[in-house]
């Protein structure tokens, strides 16, 4: 906080020194926007008027300059004496340009003043016509004061939206702040009409007015000076209006491209308070939420696997489901309640996370997915919730993966003195009833019905005739529909518990 204050101060009264600046500048302009003077018995006694009062004209030219850093330092100082958080650091900021702009015109305000009172008592003490005079000050004094203001708002703006926020605040999110009029993209257009288009040419042609009307004569270079002068200031301002849009527009698509690649850490930090800064805050919110999104539809996947988890996202959470035809696996760990007797939970869960892992990565490489972990056994679906029509063949491949990646786990685990362990899989293909299944508040996508059951009490069969794997007749039907090259081994026509009739099982070479 004390930098900031620190850093506040300074540029307050750096900022009130480029209202100096600017005020010179303008005065040093002032040729472009002074009329030329008709040789008229009139404007010799007011210059002759104007030389009489001398000390008076300097003294006012002194208050052309003194009074805008006198409003503005105090201005400033007193703003930051009352500010006691961040939020009131960056509404002084943010409102610096505005506010430094209107006070550091008050000088050329102030002059016109004394000038309007000098010209009516001239008009009164010598019974003159003082309207070629009154034109010609108003003009003046309205582009002296346009001119100031213009380049005190835009330097300040510029140097704000490309310094001194961004040091102050390198986060951004500054676009919650109070407006000022100006704060705006269409107020800045506007203002930018005015002073580029409408201005000039209103200028321009009361001085030609007051040329023809007042028969002067004016060099003929001067309107050409003019024009030339008026050209470079819009030049100018299309320059720095064009960097306060290309700029963050650039950010912007610099971090679209950064999240369309994945990257949702990416922020863009455009600190202004107008809608260019709310779109580069909000665009910084939605990044957040498709961070978010990402994190739960990741978490999500590891919940439930990922064809599950896209699946639901589409839509499909209603509750029922659908008859389709499907090949169920089952896979148990053999004696798996003496091998963790001697081990500690800790080992045991990353004992099994590492033996799932493998099985996982296996049944996902043939189209299965991991349907439920039941204790130290696994089901898995094949041809759902993604459909198939080589769902019992790509089982078949996902076992005999299984079984190449259980040998290797087994080299592993017995170099760590971990026990070895065998497995039985049963597989059985047959009509299911798919869906989400559960309560109102809490469904599961799952299958059910006599392919299911039949397929568990397969895999239990594996215990008595001393196999890793059973295949039920229906499944290795579906299998030599698709190839001829797979060969199987009738076991026997076994008595499936809950089915009246016998199942003819098949194990492979």
């Amino acid at each position: 906080m004390r930098f900031k204050s620190f850093f506040l101060k300074y540029h307050l009264l750096c900022y009130g020194l480029i209202c100096l600046l600017a005020n010179l500048l303008a005065a040093l302009s002032s040729n472009m926007a002074s009329f030329p003077m008709p040789e008229t018995t009139t404007m010799v006694l007011w210059k002759s008027f104007m030389e009489e009062q001398r000390f008076l004209v300097n003294f006012l030219g002194i208050i052309v300059y003194a009074v805008p850093i006198v409003f503005c330092v105090t201005y400033g100082l007193n703003s930051h004496k009352y500010s006691k958080n961040d939020r009131e650091y960056i509404k002084i900021m943010v409102h610096i340009p505005a506010a430094y702009a209107l006070r550091g015109i008050t000088g050329w305000i102030s002059n016109f003043i004394f000038e309007l009172a000098f010209l009516i008592y001239f008009h009164f003490a010598f019974d003159v016509d003082i309207a070629f005079i009154l034109i010609s000050s108003i003009t003046s004094y309205v582009f002296l004061s346009v001119f100031s203001f213009t380049l005190i708002y835009f330097t300040l703006e510029t140097l704000n939206r490309n310094i001194v926020l961004p040091v102050l605040y390198p986060d951004g999110n500054i676009s919650d702040t109070e407006r000022t009029s100006l704060s705006s993209i269409k107020n800045i257009f506007h203002f930018y009409f005015f002073s580029v288009a409408l201005f000039p040419a209103s200028f321009l042609g009361i001085r030609l007015f007051c040329t023809k009307r007042y028969h002067v004569e004016i060099s003929g270079y001067s309107d050409f000076i003019v024009f030339f002068g008026l050209m470079i200031v819009g030049f100018i301002l299309t320059k720095l209006i064009s960097g306060y849009f290309q700029k963050p527009l650039q950010k912007l698509t610099d971090s679209a491209n950064q999240i369309s690649g994945g990257n949702y850490d990416c922020k863009t930090v455009i600190c202004s308070n107008d809608e260019m800064g709310l779109l580069g805050d909000s665009f910084n919110a939605m990044a957040k939420s498709l961070k978010e999104k990402e994190f739960m539809r990741d978490t999500f996947g590891k919940i439930v696997t990922p064809q599950i988890r896209d699946y639901l996202l589409k839509g499909n959470v209603a509750l029922g489901g659908e008859t389709i035809d499907v090949t169920v696996m089952f896979c148990d760990i053999r004696g798996f309640t003496t091998l963790s007797e001697n081990m500690e939970p800790e080992k045991i869960v990353s004992f099994l996370n590492e033996y799932f892992t493998g099985l996982e990565e296996c049944i996902a490489a043939h189209g299965g997915i991991i349907n439920k972990y039941i204790g130290d056994a696994v089901m898995a679906l094949f041809g759902a919730p993604i459909r198939s029509q080589n769902h019992a063949e790509e089982a078949y491949l996902a076992a005999l993966d299984m079984r190449k990646k259980l040998a290797k786990m087994n080299e592993r685990f017995s170099k760590n003195g971990l026990p070895v362990i065998r497995f039985g899989i049963g597989l059985h293909s047959g009509e299911v009833l798919a869906g989400n299944i559960g309560a109102a508040n809490r469904l599961e996508y799952t299958v059910i019905g006599d392919t299911v059951n039949t397929a568990s009490r397969i895999e239990g069969l594996c215990k008595i005739y001393k196999k890793d794997l059973l295949i039920s007749e229906n499944t290795v039907a579906k299998i030599k529909e698709k190839t001829d090259e797979k060969a199987f081994v009738f076991l026997d026509e076994a008595e499936i518990r809950g089915r009246k009739e016998r199942v003819k099982i098949y194990t492979d070479l």
